[in-house]
């Protein structure tokens, strides 16, 4: 399995490959509850009773097949959204549902947990020809990885096998992208959208610079960037080198489970983040010292004796380390010690002056504290949100996208380096002077 949530990880959702052909036509040959029976089995549980599978699955519109585990931290994350999208779904009425986990723990106490905490029915743990990666609802739909969610009609023809960012993208009008004359209007205004998005000079075209940039702009691989662009790029019928808005929307067009509507979301809003972050970085660029730092980092600091200056803690320093760092995060733990370790010996050696700030990444005061209990230098108030976090100025200037992260910046406000972790982890205390 996969974590993700942001677009760069999210090329990395498991994939639902097509049904296995040597399976499918035996079982599309049954008759609709009887289907669903040979892939589910006869037997169904639901608050704690069995239930016949066709009497859960007679008579409604929709049957959704949910694999999934406890153990899978994705899962953990997409069953509440998919919990709330579903409640919604039977509260509206409507087209009738019907929803079927299929579990993939390793263990009985496992799938209990897990599924008490879910509304609908379940293949029973015992069921182990209907369970699990070798069970036959996973072998008919060749489930290689989960969460993986496929939604049936009633006679078991497959409408949709990418159900997993289907809900994520429209939560519980995820029913509506289930009928294909909705679902046809919705993808029509869909690419319009995503044309208008990646049409960044506003002429009418998409060239494929455009698009390479549109793709970096949501932080796509560079091997996933070439591939989309030269996908992209075969709808160009009259061979002029650029897409007209009629060649760029002949067909609809998704990538790793993302739907061109959310593309076109991910496209505009990140495009305006980093000009409003260019245009941040380029204001404090013109600052110098003790004034370049108070701008990024607030007019006060904290230490053991309480607040202080800015001004006091980087005039006369020859080097300034921010390093963004959080309680929560196992690596920064690990690299912490190795770090106020290397601090130590700089400063009984006496011939560098420098300065380390703390900038938080921690979701509570408390543990903001603790963490900041362990460290020798000085740290960013946590009541200072403007400085502290992932949305701080000092992350968006550094263009933080993990953690720990130590940036090295000389006196006057230059930076020298931002990935200045690894330079400690190999030089320790020798690692300023190899900058």
């Amino acid at each position: 399995f996969n974590n993700s949530e942001s677009f760069a990880s999210s090329f990395l959702l498991p994939r639902i490959l097509p049904p296995s052909q040597s399976e499918s036509p035996n079982l599309h040959a049954s008759k609709m509850t009887d289907f669903f029976v040979s892939i589910l089995g006869p037997k169904l549980l639901h608050e704690g009773k069995e239930v016949d599978t066709k009497a859960v699955v007679e008579g409604k519109d929709v049957v959704a097949v949910y694999h999934s585990a406890h153990w899978c931290p994705p899962c953990r994350h997409f069953t509440p959204l998919f919990i709330e999208a579903y409640k919604e779904v039977q509260k509206k009425g409507g087209k009738s549902l019907a929803t079927i986990f299929v579990t993939a723990d390793r263990d009985e106490n496992s799938f209990k947990e897990y599924f008490g905490e879910m509304p609908w029915h379940a293949v029973p743990f015992s069921a182990t020809d209907f369970t699990g990666f070798k069970g036959k609802s996973a072998k008919h739909l060749n489930v290689n990885g989960i969460p993986s969610l496929t939604f049936f009609d009633a006679g078991g023809k497959i409408i949709e096998k990418e159900g997993v960012p289907l809900v994520m993208e429209h939560k519980a009008n995820f029913m509506t992208m289930l009928d294909p004359e909705e679902k046809k209007k919705v993808v029509k205004k869909n690419m319009e959208a995503l044309f208008a998005a990646m049409d960044l000079n506003k002429d009418n075209f998409v060239s494929p610079e455009e698009l390479k940039q549109c793709f970096e702009a949501i932080g796509a691989p560079p091997q996933i960037t070439d591939k989309e662009v030269k996908a992209l790029m075969t709808r160009d019928a009259d061979g002029d080198g650029k897409l007209s808005k009629n060649e760029f929307c002949v067909d609809s067009y998704s990538v790793a489970g993302r739907s061109a509507g959310w593309l076109a979301t991910a496209i505009t809003k990140n495009i305006e983040e980093a000009k409003k972050k260019a245009e941040a970085k380029a204001q404090l660029d013109k600052l110098k010292g003790s004034d370049f730092f108070k701008a990024l980092l607030g007019d006060k600091l904290l230490f053991k004796s309480g607040e202080v200056d800015t001004k006091s803690v980087v005039d006369g320093k020859d080097y300034i380390g921010v390093y963004m760092s959080a309680h929560w995060c196992p690596p920064c733990r690990r690299f912490t010690p190795k770090l106020a370790e290397t601090f130590a010996m700089i400063e009984s050696k006496g011939d560098k002056k420098f300065s380390v700030v703390f900038c938080s990444c921690d979701r509570s005061e408390d543990a903001f504290k603790e963490y900041y209990g362990q460290q020798p230098w000085h740290a960013v108030p946590y009541s200072a949100k403007e400085f502290r976090g992932f949305e701080s100025k000092a992350a968006a200037y550094l263009d933080c996208q993990g953690i720990p992260m130590l940036a090295i910046f000389d006196g006057k406000g230059n930076l020298i380096t931002k990935e200045a972790v690894g330079n400690v982890s190999s030089h320790g205390a020798e690692f300023l002077g190899k900058l």
